[in-house]
């Protein structure tokens, strides 16, 4: 299977990338976070994974919501377990709160551009390989 050769990346105090966006990536450069974000972003992977047996199956489709561009991302386990997130271009970063966590059917997420919605699914794509 071919992966996307992408370096993870780097993790920054937030004052150091654009409150505009949740990855920083400069013109040839290495993407960054802000801590927040990292912190946001971890937090969705830990609620994956209590949720869902490693590794699991990702699977996504590109599609409209009005005039918004999302990513459906479906999640599946080997036992048969899934879950499903939205990942929707708005302007903004929104993050699921702990009641989405804990009771959402899907759990949505709002990014500000393309560029956010590449490097969030890049991210989830650790949840992809068994752990250990």
């Amino acid at each position: 299977m071919r992966r996307l050769g992408m370096l993870p990346p780097a993790v920054v105090n937030d004052n150091e990338v654009s409150l505009a966006v949740m990855f920083d990536v400069p013109p040839q450069g290495e993407a960054r976070i802000g801590v927040t974000d990292h912190g946001q972003l971890t937090t969705l992977c830990d609620h994956i994974r209590k949720r869902l047996q490693s590794p699991a199956l990702l699977s996504m489709r590109p599609h409209r919501v009005g005039s918004l561009n999302c990513v459906s991302v479906h999640l599946k386990d080997n036992a048969g377990a899934t879950l499903d997130l939205l990942i929707t271009i708005t302007g903004n970063t929104i993050w699921p709160d702990d009641n989405e966590y804990a009771r959402g059917v899907r759990w949505y997420i709002n990014v500000a551009d393309a560029t956010d919605m590449m490097w969030l699914l890049k991210s989830l794509d650790v949840l992809t390989v068994k752990e250990g």
